[in-house]
């Protein structure tokens, strides 16, 4: 599964290896990585949404929740792409607009969480297309 706690850890890895960080490969919360993948399910199955909505429910979580010490949203990035290719999408938009979206999504108002999670998924959607 492509919300594994083991596969998130890696991506945080792989994130602060290609990219650099301040303070280097470390869990800050660990509980919130091994809830992740359930909440989400849970949480998307709560909501009816699709895949593509409970993948951007799991780039919030870990912006918001911040469970590693450095790179958070680098991970997150790594962790939708990861599960979009394994879904047979490919996300076609630029990475510098990516990468602002979910800057923005930790901006957000933790109360607004479902729309900050819709308008984000609406943002993936509208730069997505089949892997050929």
């Amino acid at each position: 599964m492509c919300l594994s706690p083991a596969k998130v850890i890696v991506f945080n890895r792989k994130a602060l290896k290609k990219f650099g960080g301040f303070g280097g490969a470390g869990i800050r919360n660990r509980s919130d990585l091994e809830n992740l993948s359930e909440y989400v399910e849970y949480a998307a199955d709560m909501y009816g949404w699709d895949d593509i909505q409970k993948y951007c429910l799991a780039v919030y979580q870990i912006v918001k929740l911040h469970p590693f010490t450095d790179g958070n949203k680098r991970t997150a990035g790594y962790v939708l792409l990861n599960c979009l290719r394994k879904r047979g999408l490919s996300y076609t938009g630029r990475e510098k607009d990516l990468a602002e979206q979910i800057i923005e999504l930790v901006k957000t108002d933790p109360g607004k969480k479902e729309e900050s999670v819709l308008n984000f998924s609406y943002f993936i959607k509208s730069k997505l297309q089949k892997r050929a």
